[in-house]
């Protein structure tokens, strides 16, 4: 019979591999997957992303030669996931710090092992899925390109989803190779990255002639090669300064810890909201036309501020003939919403949005002319899934959440006042490719307003701000982003960063030209259908082969 290419006159690679005991064995995969982080922000090490892949592959080879070959290989991925879910996620820790009250200083590490160790659960399922198509050669290279981009997507949608740390992120935005996303998206550069970086294990192949080897390294160089060529052509016929007659937009984080501005005092709201105005800089010293204010901005439900006279008069001071979008809580009006504000109410009690609203000031009197409420909520963060049977734990910090925000309609186009149509994402909502609205309801701008805060002063922000610009990538949109705590930027439909700056204790704002709109890019016509298409190239390559013959030996 055929063996695997590991099996006859093994290399001393695939014997060491071969020789491992169980925990050495789950150790290597661990540290595989932690190594893999460094491909991601603010590493970008893609290098390394490959170097792990291609220990992974040898490691999955080791499990084709067990008698439990899919349980084999779902210990290998699980471990390997846990390394790099639990090395890139472990700033969700800080968020657990900054309502420490509630959780205690013990809770963050659990919690975030717990969520690695649950979202490893899709790596063990692709490389079970990988083994069930493993080979005898170089073709199971594709079959663990195809198997990981499954559990990928499936861990991007199910329950939600939770597309973080996806494998075509360890491209660089705003680099040739990035720009392949505006053909295929996200996941598309994803299938083509894990076809990429584990190319060269198959150089460790004894069994195979040299010519087969080599093959996958030879045919991934060439599309390394398109993917590049390609990029730099549709990058070159956009300057990153143009000219013309788009509004000037200031992006502006007023710099308070999160732990400050849930910090109660009587005056707290006047108090943020002068933070933010000394930021934006006045009308006479900044040029912008548009303010841009995160996710938040001003804490509690300070609609209900916008809608206080006082306060508008204040805000309008400050804003003089400016527009303003700003991230805000808000309840909906109503007796129940008017107890909760006098305190006669507890939030459960209330329907409770996170929302983002376009504060008109251009006419003279500021007013709030459009409102978007977020539609894809955080689980665990924004509202509890399951609130009816998890209510009946009564686990304290998780009462205090209770049923959390009501979701609001899909993303849509927003007028800007002196600007072009724009969509808000709020936060989350960045993560997820596909959101933006297609054809004649397609915006001309993103405008991302987000809480970075919660993440701390790690890696979080830079991997929330990576996947923020591959969005303007897939669309060919403009990207505006206001972060707290954060990375605020302009950047262009390219993923090309303007003008930035990174959150500091004093507050930090940025302007520039907002950049012109890209003409509608093939993802956003045909994503799917290229989609598709690319996982039959790849299908292909693991199935259309079946028919030649094997080039090892036979024993």
């Amino acid at each position: 019979m055929n063996t695997p290419a590991a099996d006859a006159q093994p290399s001393r690679i695939h014997a060491w591999f071969s020789a491992l005991k169980p925990w050495p064995r789950r150790g290597v995969a661990l540290a595989a997957g932690a190594l893999a982080t460094l491909g991601h922000a603010p590493f970008q090490l893609t290098a390394l992303y490959a170097v792990a892949l291609v220990a992974l592959v040898w490691l999955l080879d080791a499990a084709y030669r067990r008698e439990r070959k899919l349980f084999a290989a779902f210990g290998v991925g699980w471990w390997f996931g846990l390394g790099h879910l639990s090395t890139g996620l472990y700033w969700v820790s800080s968020a657990f710090l900054v309502d420490s009250e509630s959780w205690g200083p013990l809770w963050g590490i659990p919690a975030t092992l717990a969520l690695a160790g649950g979202l490893a659960i899709f790596f063990g399922a692709g490389c079970a899925l990988a083994m069930a198509l493993w080979t005898a050669d170089v073709r199971r290279i594709a079959g663990l390109a195809l198997g990981l981009f499954v559990s990928e997507w499936l861990r991007g949608n199910i329950l939600t989803g939770f597309p973080w740390l996806l494998p075509g992120y360890v491209w660089t935005p705003g680099e040739p190779i990035s720009q392949v996303a505006s053909l295929v998206g996200i996941y598309g550069l994803s299938l083509l990255t894990l076809l990429i970086c584990a190319s060269p294990a198959a150089i460790a192949d004894r069994s195979a002639a040299a010519g087969m080897r080599f093959a996958p390294m030879i045919a991934a160089g060439l599309v390394l090669g398109l993917g590049f060529g390609w990029g730099a052509q549709r990058m070159a016929g956009g300057p990153i300064d143009p000219p013309g007659a788009q509004p000037i937009v200031r992006v502006a984080d007023s710099g308070l810890s999160q732990a400050e501005k849930w910090r109660y005092r009587p005056d707290q709201e006047w108090r943020v909201l002068q933070r933010y105005l000394d930021v934006s800089g006045s009308a006479e010293d900044s040029r912008a036309s548009i303010l841009i204010w995160p996710e938040g901005a001003i804490p509690t439900l300070n609609f209900f501020q916008l809608q206080n006279q006082q306060f508008l008069d204040a805000l309008g001071a400050g804003l003089g003939d400016r527009a303003l979008v700003v991230g805000l809580t808000r309840c909906e009006p109503g007796a129940e919403c008017d107890a909760f504000m006098r305190g006669e109410t507890t939030s459960a009690n209330i329907r409770l949005f996170n929302s983002a609203a376009v504060i008109d000031g251009v006419s003279g009197a500021p007013r709030v002319a459009q409102v978007y409420d977020k539609h894809h909520l955080v689980p665990f963060g924004e509202y509890i899934p399951f609130w009816s049977l998890v209510s009946q734990m009564n686990i304290a910090p998780l009462q205090r959440i209770g049923a959390g925000f009501v979701p609001g309609a899909p993303p849509a186009r927003l007028v800007v006042p002196e600007a072009p149509p724009a969509v808000v994402l709020i936060c989350y909502e960045a993560i997820f490719p596909g959101m933006i609205p297609r054809g004649p309801e397609r915006p001309g701008w993103i405008i991302s307003v987000t809480n970075d805060a919660w993440f701390g002063n790690g890696t979080g922000p830079h991997q929330h701000f990576a996947m923020a610009r591959y969005r303007a990538i897939e669309e060919g949109l403009p990207l505006a982003r206001a972060a707290s705590g954060g990375i605020s930027a302009i950047v262009d439909g390219y993923g090309r960063v303007i003008r930035s700056t990174e959150s500091s204790a004093e507050g930090a704002a940025v302007e520039a030209q907002l950049p012109p709109t890209l003409q509608e890019t093939a993802y956003a016509k045909l994503g799917i259908v290229l989609l598709i298409g690319l996982v039959f190239v790849i299908a292909a390559l693991r199935f259309g082969l079946a028919l030649a013959p094997a080039r090892g030996p036979k024993t």
